[in-house]
């Protein structure tokens, strides 16, 4: 909860949720086209924050985790001035697993923003804590000043596209699999 996504999505697409500075703002998923610079482009949804417990039925997440079941990348927004991001982080990482359906298991990625609101080292800091706990890269952005949004941009392409390319290849193997399960074998005839 109000760690910028609907300003993200207000800004990298034509949708426009209802941004507030406080918390559960988002009460339904917003959704906008985000252009890749080839013109094409893939829908972003703004789900509202989850809490501890969302799995459970709290808060307004849980509502909609059946809605990212469908997804094909989850990025996360951490609020980097908020209390302990790094916290914020594991909790939605706990409801996922809790919520089950695979969702903890999707390609995920991780951005700290808000920025603006602190000082390089704080960044800093805070970006080696989230890679510790994920063993990824943590993107550092502000929506409200769209820093950084290019390269999260760029990353989020690459990562669609290898994903893309893996369920394509995983499909293909199915798809041959299945042939040659129904292909009788043909026997010489003597």
């Amino acid at each position: 909860p109000n760690a910028g996504k609907s300003t993200l999505i207000s800004t990298l697409s034509s949708a426009k949720p209802k941004i507030a500075d406080y918390p559960f703002t988002t009460l339904i998923p917003n959704l906008g086209v985000v252009r890749k610079p080839t013109g094409d482009g893939t829908l972003f949804a703004d789900i509202p924050g989850l809490i501890e417990g969302a799995h459970e039925g709290q808060g307004l997440g849980h509502d909609f985790l059946r809605h990212i079941e469908r997804t094909k990348l989850l990025l996360h927004l951490v609020d980097g001035t908020a209390e302990d991001p790094v916290a914020d982080y594991h909790t939605i990482q706990q409801e996922l697993i809790a919520y089950g359906q695979g969702l903890a298991s999707k390609p995920q990625m991780l951005a700290i923003n808000k920025i603006d609101a602190l000082l390089e080292e704080e960044v800093d800091d805070l970006a080696s804590q989230l890679s510790l706990a994920t063993g990824e890269k943590v993107f550092r952005i502000s929506a409200v000043s769209r820093e950084g949004e290019d390269e999260l941009l760029r990353a989020v392409w690459k990562r669609l596209d290898d994903t893309n390319e893996a369920i394509a290849a995983e499909e293909a193997r199915t798809a041959q699999a299945l042939i040659e399960f129904n292909t009788p074998m043909l026997r010489p005839v003597s």
